[in-house]
């Protein structure tokens, strides 16, 4: 199924019309990036296979462990190799800088991601 996923805008999972159903069965896995940005995400997308979907969740921790607190950035959203780099970190910057936090330590960024299959009903 060849859907623009994350490429003008971001796709939440809640975005997927009820005609397509989401197997997300797969177990979560962690991802930690050096920085937040366009590299990185970029340098991430590559390592996506053509015909693979990810449900990502990006957030903010001290540890990479998904048993330690953290603080998720945005509901779930769906990424393929061809999502949008320079979309998904203005949007993930502009939900840190919407949150009104402030952070005196040092934190990571982290994707969590599960890959998830699409198919019609």
């Amino acid at each position: 199924m060849n859907l623009p996923l994350t490429t003008k805008q971001i796709t939440f999972l809640s975005d997927i019309p009820s005609s397509i159903n989401v197997d997300k069965t797969s177990g979560w896995r962690c991802h930690h990036l050096n920085s937040i940005s366009v590299y990185d995400i970029q340098s991430w997308l590559k390592l996506i296979g053509d015909d693979k979907i990810y449900l990502i969740i990006p957030f903010l921790g001290t540890s990479e462990s998904l048993a330690k607190p953290r603080l998720r950035l945005s509901n779930p959203f769906l990424v393929t190799n061809k999502s949008n780099p320079v979309l998904i970190i203005n949007f993930i910057e502009e939900q840190w800088n919407s949150s009104g936090f402030n952070l005196d330590t040092t934190v990571n960024f982290y994707i969590e991601f599960k890959r998830v299959f699409l198919s019609l009903k």
